[in-house]
């Protein structure tokens, strides 16, 4: 009797482990060795997550910037109201950061360094990631490769770029589709390894990714979806109408010209492929990355140079308010007041006007407020607990504008 129950049990735990390994094997032979090893290994994704990644340097500034510093220590006790799960609380703003996992926060106000710490075991030459930040940055290069006459409008058909969607049902797609997070290509998220949030972030060659997908689907009905198809499109775009890959252009006419102090780089998707991760893999040090936002804030020039066209700029970050909710309901902006334009998230402010914003997974944000003249950057290991990091930048800038 005991020898047949332990062949039971035998069988009942061999199953399934050969089952696994089956699942594994027959993923590998479909997708890749690489994608699954790389899904099985790293999971879900962390702040350390450039290491798993090649990547492509992006240059340090020949002529660097460097912040005039008005550092008010009072900052660090200001209270914060914020809400979690529901519940409001209140904490001064230096503690409140050290336990929502907060990294850096730096803000700029008229163009001095106001408050510039660093929590939980990072330091000003600590290495972030934007995650989803990139997006914006993704944005921000369309704009450029218009103003170069790479590109010609946002209303071209991607096809005019992607000669493989010609005569497809991929060549009404719009590159402005894309950018709104509009177009009809489907998204399907979970399902581990099968699901578009792995393959868009694991897979070791996502331009072939992007150009195989060609999945059009009638459930969204113009309505904001979000969709990580949509900046790998957007970079195969970049690369063949500058002939440059991503970071090289990122690094010429952005990087560059801020005045970065720090090299910073660009994860790609594999040496052999080396495609950058459009959705998500650009990596700085917290001081350069806040450059970006003072120069949207000054219209496009920043460091004595001309960047970026200001009527882009107003064009790409601010949504229309108010919202039509229709358009956003099913999604994470659901009910929330955060429109969506082209890559960026836009928020009525107290002032009367609009706040804008870059936003990535864990809380990464580079938020704007014009009427403020104040930019934050918030790094993070995660959200913290904390409902609504917009809130809290929007309450921030407020005082802070109001303070000084």
């Amino acid at each position: 009797m005991k020898k047949k129950t332990t062949k039971l049990l035998l069988i009942i735990f061999t199953i399934p482990l050969i089952g696994s390994v089956l699942l594994v094997l027959v993923s590998s032979f479909i997708f890749s060795p690489q994608y699954v090893f790389r899904t099985i290994v790293n999971g879900n994704s962390d702040v350390m997550e450039y290491n798993v990644f090649p990547e492509r340097i992006i240059s340090r500034s020949s002529q660097p910037y460097f912040y005039k510093y008005s550092l008010n220590e009072s900052l660090k006790t200001m209270p914060i109201d914020y809400m979690y799960r529901g519940k409001g609380r209140t904490k001064p703003l230096d503690t409140f950061l050290m336990e929502t996992n907060t990294t850096s926060f730096i803000i700029v106000y008229d163009d001095k360094v106001v408050m510039e710490e660093y929590y939980n075991g990072f330091d000003k030459d600590t290495v972030n990631t934007s995650f989803s930040m990139a997006k914006s940055i993704d944005s921000l290069l369309i704009g450029e490769a218009i103003e170069d006459g790479y590109i010609k409008s946002v209303k071209q058909s991607i096809a005019d770029y992607i000669i493989e969607f010609k005569g497809t049902n991929m060549e009404g797609i719009t590159i402005e589709d894309l950018l709104l997070m509009r177009s009809n290509i489907s998204y399907e998220e979970g399902n581990i390894w099968f699901g578009d949030d792995a393959k868009t972030y694991y897979m070791p060659d996502l331009r072939s990714l992007a150009l195989a997908h060609n999945h059009l689907t009638t459930k969204y009905q113009g309505k904001f979806h979000y969709n990580n198809y949509h900046p790998l499109l957007l970079g195969i775009i970049l690369e063949r109408s500058s002939g440059k890959h991503v970071a090289e252009y990122f690094e010429q006419k952005v990087w560059n010209k801020i005045g970065a102090e720090y090299e910073g780089s660009w994860s790609l998707d594999s040496k052999e492929t080396g495609f950058e991760k459009m959705e998500s893999g650009i990596n700085f040090k917290a001081i350069d990355f806040v450059k970006i936002g003072s120069m949207l804030l000054h219209g496009g020039t920043w460091n004595g140079q001309h960047i970026l066209n200001e009527n882009w700029i107003k064009q790409s970050t601010l949504s229309e308010f108010p919202l039509n909710s229709a358009e956003y309901k099913g999604s994470f902006l659901e009910n929330s007041n955060i429109g969506y334009k082209y890559m960026w998230y836009s928020t009525p402010n107290k002032n009367g006007g609009l706040d804008y914003f870059a936003m990535g997974k864990y809380g990464q944000y580079l938020y704007m407020s014009p009427e403020n003249n104040i930019v934050i950057l918030r790094t993070g290991k995660s959200q913290g607990k904390v409902d609504s990091w917009p809130d809290v930048l929007k309450e921030v800038s407020l005082k802070v504008g109001k303070e000084w």
